[in-house]
């Protein structure tokens, strides 16, 4: 008996260790079951998310996001055109300024040759500069809008050289 009783306190702690080793092997299971149903919710929740933005996106009618575009590319190409047009006006004045300023300097430059008639190398001076100022605003690129001011200037300033040199003849 005294076999049987060692050898069944034996199997029992055999046994024992087999549960526990059981248990481990369970809790261990457990975990890696918690783990994987905490990933499985996760995903669904994702997925009730996602679908719940697509309904959204969904209800709202394809016209009107159509609409929505043409809108916007018509204000783009407004601000375009709008663009286009300020440059032109832009480059415009600026070159109807440079006009002037060369006009303002051709006739500063004919007082100052009335002024000093007398002395040689002061109109020399004055001829190279203007010269040098003419050359560059001739080979000036002007807009196409800038051709009938400038006859309508050339013309006025015309008027006015005639004018002065009958003055100056009558003077005389």
């Amino acid at each position: 008996m005294s076999c049987t009783i060692e050898k069944a306190l034996a199997d029992a702690k055999a046994l024992v260790e087999r549960l526990r080793d059981h248990d481990n092997a369970a809790e261990s299971l457990i975990e890696q079951t918690t783990a994987l149903n905490k990933r499985v919710e996760a995903m669904k929740q994702y997925q009730e998310e996602i679908q719940e933005l697509n309904e959204v996106a969904r209800h709202r009618p394809r016209s009107t996001l159509v609409m929505g575009i043409q809108q916007e590319n018509r204000q783009i190409r407004e601000l375009q055109q709008e663009n286009k047009e300020l440059r032109t006006s832009l480059e415009e004045h600026q070159s109807a300024l440079e006009l002037i300023m060369s006009k303002y300097r051709e006739q500063m430059f004919r007082l100052l040759m009335a002024s000093k008639k007398d002395d040689p190398g002061i109109i020399m001076k004055l001829k190279e500069q203007h010269s040098k100022i003419d050359m560059v605003h001739r080979h000036s690129p002007e807009g196409i809008f800038l051709g009938a001011p400038r006859r309508i200037l050339e013309a006025s300033q015309h008027g006015l050289e005639r004018r002065h040199l009958e003055a100056n003849l009558n003077v005389h």
